[in-house]
């Protein structure tokens, strides 16, 4: 295979990073086999209309139209409810497998889409890394394979990009495996400096595709019900992987739907139908694989959007919104402070209560035991 047709593989894209484990080899800490799966909102998800202050008499006064009232929610705790397309998912809650974190945001927040998910994608307001923060923590915690992004955007790795990342993006397993003999196995080249980063690149990613073409050649019942839309099959996709044992600590899918203008009702309880029915059943197939007590799910978005409803009964960019949480290890709760409806900056914007950088923290710290690069931030109970 000749350089363009590598850099151009469609099924199996860039692994960013030339062999890692020779940087932190000396660094590498005992992998506990736990997974996180990140789900990305793209759009800019409403955190009000998701997890809904029904007790808070200002929501209702900021949203008389789009404000959502009991017999359109479903009640949690403290006064707190959520999103009745998001039905699928109250047996999670039920069983203490479920956390939210609310007034989650930043200082001086980007309301723009792309820049602000660079924000959140690095781990750091007002950057000019392209490096995810998973770079931060997953190459101290294991060699090989750190992550999957199931996208057809070949270049969406988002948080798994960066130095010393062995990572890749596909659109399923099957296309990944059917061009996997494309790829063919290089010695790594250190002449020059870019001859080093092309040909360290190539063997990662026929190492990866190695590993899981030989995984995925004894095929196994995937217990996953009907999944949907483009979030179903993802989800379906990551479900194969690990049920045929592909050694990867995170997994990226995404649900797009969520920039919500005009008319937000109607856009924004399918977009939580495809989040709710979807990951419901993800869930119950991870439990009957076995692996849900070491597995967390992690919703995020590139912010949130205004308290205040528009005149086209939408909503514009706004700062804090909410992150869900799942997991057999996960400490249910409601966590963080929740914004105070009654102060609005000049744009119509509550303040943010929850620094993200903390559920980073969390995850870094709690989850895998690694070292917390984020120690300005308090980490949250949740796990």
């Amino acid at each position: 295979m000749n350089r363009r047709d590598f850099m151009h593989l469609t099924g199996a894209s860039a692994m960013l990073g030339a062999v890692p484990e020779l940087a932190y080899a000396a660094q590498q800490q005992p992998y506990r086999g736990r997974i996180l799966v990140l789900v990305e909102l793209k759009g800019g998800n409403d955190g009000f209309n998701t997890l809904i202050p029904y007790d808070d008499d200002h929501y209702y006064h900021l949203r008389p139209q789009i404000g959502l009232r009991k017999p359109k929610l479903i009640p949690l705790k403290d006064g707190m409810g959520m999103h009745a397309s998001l039905q699928p998912l109250k047996s999670v809650w039920d069983a203490g497998d479920m956390a939210w974190v609310q007034g989650v945001g930043y200082p001086n927040s980007i309301l723009s889409h792309f820049r602000s998910m660079d924000v959140w994608n690095s781990g750091i307001p007002q950057n000019n890394t392209t490096n995810g923060w998973l770079s931060l923590v997953l190459p101290r915690l294991k060699q090989g394979l750190h992550g999957i992004s199931i996208t057809r955007d070949q270049s969406a790795l988002g948080p798994l990009s960066g130095a010393y990342m062995n990572s890749l993006s596909m659109a399923n397993p099957k296309s990944f495996i059917a061009q996997n003999r494309l790829i063919k196995s290089v010695s790594v080249n250190k002449s020059t400096p870019a001859l080093a980063h092309i040909t360290g690149t190539q063997h990662q990613l026929h190492k990866a595709s190695h590993q899981i073409t030989q995984k995925m050649g004894n095929p196994k019942h995937v217990p996953m019900h009907r999944p949907k839309g483009v979030l179903g099959h993802s989800l379906k996709s990551v479900a194969e992987l690990i049920t045929h044992g592909v050694d990867a600590p995170v997994y990226k899918v995404t649900q797009s739907g969520f920039d919500t203008h005009v008319g937000q009702h109607g856009q924004h309880a399918n977009a939580l139908f495809h989040v709710g029915y979807n990951l419901a059943a993800f869930v119950e197939a991870m439990k009957r694989t076995g692996v849900w007590e070491r597995m967390l799910i992690v919703t995020y978005s590139e912010f949130g959007r205004r308290i205040k409803e528009n005149k086209g009964q939408g909503t514009d960019h706004g700062t804090a919104s909410v992150n869900l949480v799942m997991g057999g290890a996960v400490r249910a709760g409601i966590y963080g402070r929740p914004p105070n409806l009654q102060r609005l900056d000049e744009n119509d914007n509550v303040a943010h209560t929850t620094d993200f950088r903390s559920i980073y923290a969390t995850l870094a710290q709690r989850w895998w035991g690694q070292p917390n690069v984020w120690r300005a931030h308090p980490q949250l109970g949740f796990v």
